[in-house]
């Protein structure tokens, strides 16, 4: 069995938004997403969490980008990609959990939603590689971030 993965590329649309593109596979299963972003609030939210040691348990590095609710910039009414890291046992082993979605304009039913929330086990030092290629794509100076996780 291959090892699970989280492949992540970014798309510019401007000189500081453009659209990170998640493709997972864990076992039998993958799935791939995508949202807008900002990449400064990215490298200066989500990669610096990353980079923290150990990762809390309570309020882990979370990556989350969608269709925000009107008014409240901070409240998601439809998430489309979303990448949490936490930790999951003792032995420092953590948990990388990529929820993934299709947009909906209309209603799930009619736009045919399709969603899929993946899980795999990774550890430290391939979450801080993961950090700097990802770092790299934001700044355009690598095509591709990968974080390859633990064959169970």
């Amino acid at each position: 069995m291959s090892a699970p993965e989280l492949q992540v590329v970014y798309r510019t649309d401007e000189e500081y938004t453009g659209q990170i593109r998640a493709t997972v596979k864990s076992g039998p299963f993958s799935a791939a997403g995508a949202a807008w972003f900002d990449r400064i609030n990215v490298k200066e939210t989500f990669l610096v969490a990353l980079r923290k040691f150990p990762l809390p348990e309570n309020d882990p590095p979370t990556l989350e980008g969608g269709f925000w609710q009107s008014g409240n910039p901070k409240r998601l009414d439809q998430c489309h990609l979303r990448i949490s890291i936490r930790p999951y046992d003792r032995r420092g082993t953590l948990l990388v959990h990529v929820d993934v979605s299709s947009e909906v304009w209309k209603t799930p039913d009619a736009d045919l939603q399709n969603s899929a929330s993946l899980r795999f086990r990774a550890e430290y030092p391939a979450v801080e590689a993961f950090t700097r290629e990802f770092e790299e794509v934001l700044d355009g100076k690598r095509e591709i971030a990968i974080l390859t996780g633990i064959v169970a």
